[in-house]
């Protein structure tokens, strides 16, 4: 009976944070030049929270939600094939990588853990959507780089840093009724 109410609090769990992926993908935060999804945080806290497996996911849930928005659109006219592929890869890379990370690193200490899967995460979902870009896109180098160290990346990757830890932080403190994942 213990593992059968694990498992469900564990589906319960997954099921939640795919809706909050879903939902924070579709509406971003906008500030000045700046937009960001919080969907990303979500994915590696979920991946956290119920496994590296639910991680990928996520991702999944992540990938299919950026084919369908709008700004994915002229990528897909332009390379439908690298596009979607692109964006399949890297999300679904993001959020295993997010719980391999929190598993591997939460064994030293929870905050450790999530400290280097949102760093981890964040760098393989921009990482590979650049590679995609010199693959499949005509984007120079020059440019690529320019993006990977833009204001954006470093936005997010500052969100990601401070979010993600202190959410970790905010279920633990809830109760030992929910169990993080190692």
């Amino acid at each position: 009976m213990k593992n059968k109410s694990l498992d469900v609090k564990n589906t319960v769990m997954l099921a939640l944070f795919t809706a909050l992926v879903v939902v924070f993908q579709c509406i971003p935060i906008k500030i000045a030049t700046f937009e960001s999804a919080l969907s990303v945080p979500i994915m590696i806290i979920g991946a956290a929270v119920c496994g590296t497996l639910a991680g990928g996911w996520l991702g999944i849930v992540f990938s299919v939600v950026v084919l369908f928005l709008p700004g994915t659109a002229a990528y897909l006219t332009l390379a439908p094939f690298g596009t979607v592929l692109t964006v399949l890869v890297k999300g679904v890379a993001a959020g295993l990588v997010a719980g391999v990370c929190y598993s591997a690193f939460s064994k030293i200490n929870v905050y450790v853990g999530a400290l280097i899967a949102a760093c981890c995460a964040t760098l393989t979902n921009t990482g590979i959507f650049l590679i995609g870009s010199l693959l499949f896109f005509d984007a120079d180098l020059a440019t690529v780089l320019g993006v990977f160290i833009s204001a954006n990346f470093i936005i997010e990757l500052i969100i990601n840093l401070v979010l993600v830890p202190t959410v970790v932080r905010i279920i633990g403190i809830s109760g030992a009724r929910l169990k993080l994942k190692k």
